[in-house]
């Protein structure tokens, strides 16, 4: 009886206090004051906040003094401020871009796309690789780079095949490809952002139309085919960017050497179409709502800091290759070897109200804590339902992992990429009013309440045995603690 009556206290205590430590998020976290963030975030007046903007810098400036009101340390390049330059370059499209090859040209936004480069004149001799990845196996030196395209054309190894001596890369773009070729030229034909550099270092890189499917044969067939490529008009130039950066300590003498760092990129992608009545990219989902769950949670944390010491970086330029979080991986304001997870909130959109995504699950061992705060809030859990899109390496979580850091992605549920998420996603019909307000506060009180049993835990994050980033872990940390 004894035993049984003191398994009902500890079972009593332990939902007095879930519930203790809730009341003191909804206390905090007044709605009406995370909506005003969101609301300004996303408003027509900050243009879609683009990298290199004026309106993003005011965005910036604006996450900065919240973070000061709530108490959060600077830890800026500057004492006292916030603001940790990122040294970024752009590149604008070139004004004319021609491949001459097989007796064909290729003219730029008609039938050729630049995917990078720099104001060239190169002729070589073709090489086919039914892989990109080949070229480690075949030479390719003083040779352009001739392959079918598939879902890795964005990310093609430039550097690499650079590095292996190839002069340029042809990917062949065929009818049923994901993505329609207006997209695609549409993408390509923004300003390119590169740290530090111009496109100008990077190997030409051209997409053709291949509608026939017949140039590989081709190819082939000439045996030395040889191509022409021809670009001008790319202008470069230094571009003013920063993440916003600060710190709230934590309790715990020996856990507060312990950091997490809790991050949301604060761009979008500005003005586009502006033929169109409405041409603000406002970006409510991707990712106003997840940079105000950044505000919140220092709010929170200024008040109530859990053991671990946490880090708020407001990332710039994630719209632009995952830049500010390449950047700030590599230029720690506290050394990463010191910074035990990353729980990263970013957003396309969302299908299912009733749920959350955590990027992913079975990857790190805390993977029942976002379980516990999800349930906590009325909410259900679940992991990475489209692994074809490769959202985990698309958003600023990768930068830490492939630095070894834990990290996760918490998302708003997406069952499928369907018209819920097209409708919105990097669309300007993404703004505030068109949201689920009553969702929206459940999933950032989800994320400040797993960040709190995360940050209060005794063991510290880890990979899971055999994930793809656990030897990096270890190389970090020197093992498993």
């Amino acid at each position: 009886m004894k035993s049984i009556l003191t398994l009902s206290l500890s079972v009593i205590l332990g939902i007095s206090q879930t519930y203790a430590q809730l009341d003191r998020i909804e206390q905090t976290i007044d709605p009406r004051e995370a909506e005003g963030h969101l609301r300004f975030l996303t408003s027509n007046e900050l243009k879609g906040r683009n990298t290199g903007s004026e309106e993003l810098i005011i965005a910036g400036r604006y996450i900065a003094e919240q973070f000061r009101q709530y108490g959060v340390q600077p830890l800026g390049d500057q004492e006292g401020d916030y603001l940790q330059k990122v040294p970024l370059v752009s590149t604008k499209q070139a004004s004319m871009a021609k491949l001459s090859m097989l007796g064909e040209e290729f003219t730029l936004n008609n039938n050729l796309l630049l995917a990078s480069g720099s104001n060239t004149s190169i002729s070589a001799d073709i090489i086919y690789l039914e892989k990109v990845e080949d070229y480690t196996t075949v030479d390719v030196s003083g040779k352009i780079v001739l392959t079918v395209l598939n879902d890795r054309g964005f990310n093609a190894p430039l550097q690499e095949l650079q590095a292996a001596g190839a002069v340029g890369l042809i990917h062949l773009y065929r009818p049923g490809y994901r993505y329609p070729w207006p997209l695609i030229m549409n993408y390509f034909n923004q300003e390119k952002v590169n740290i530090g550099e111009s496109d100008g270092g990077i190997l030409p890189h051209v997409w053709i139309k291949d509608n026939d499917k017949k140039y590989v044969d081709l190819v082939l067939k000439a045996k030395n085919a040889n191509a022409k490529l021809e670009i001008d008009g790319i202008e470069t130039g230094p571009i003013n960017a920063f993440n916003v950066v600060g710190k709230i300590e934590g309790t715990d003498d020996e856990l507060k050497k312990e950091h997490i760092v809790m991050s949301a990129h604060y761009d979008h992608v500005g003005i586009q179409n502006t033929q169109d009545p409405d041409s603000i990219y406002n970006g409510t989902r991707d990712n106003g709502i997840g940079t105000t769950g950044v505000i919140n949670a220092a709010q929170y944390f200024g008040k109530y800091p859990p053991k671990r010491s946490i880090i708020f970086v407001a990332l710039t330029a994630e719209e632009k290759g995952l830049l500010g979080s390449k950047y700030y991986a590599n230029n720690p304001k506290v050394p990463l070897g010191e910074t035990v997870f990353n729980f990263n909130i970013d957003n396309s959109g969302y299908t299912d109200t009733e749920y959350i995504w955590l990027l992913d699950t079975s990857r790190i061992d805390i993977d029942d804590l976002v379980y516990k705060a999800a349930a906590e809030l009325g909410l259900k859990v679940q992991g990475d339902r489209l692994p074809e899109q490769n959202y985990y390496e698309r958003s600023d979580q990768a930068s830490f992992a492939r630095k070894g850091v834990p990290a996760v992605n918490l998302k708003m549920s997406m069952s499928a990429y369907d018209e819920r998420i097209t409708k919105y996603y990097h669309r300007p019909s993404d703004e505030y009013h068109t949201v689920d307000m009553d969702y929206i506060h459940k999933y950032w009180k989800a994320y400040i309440r797993a960040a709190e049993l995360i940050g209060n835990r005794k063991e510290r994050p880890y990979w899971l045995k055999g994930d793809k980033f656990e030897s990096a872990g270890d190389e970090l940390y020197g093992g498993r603690k």
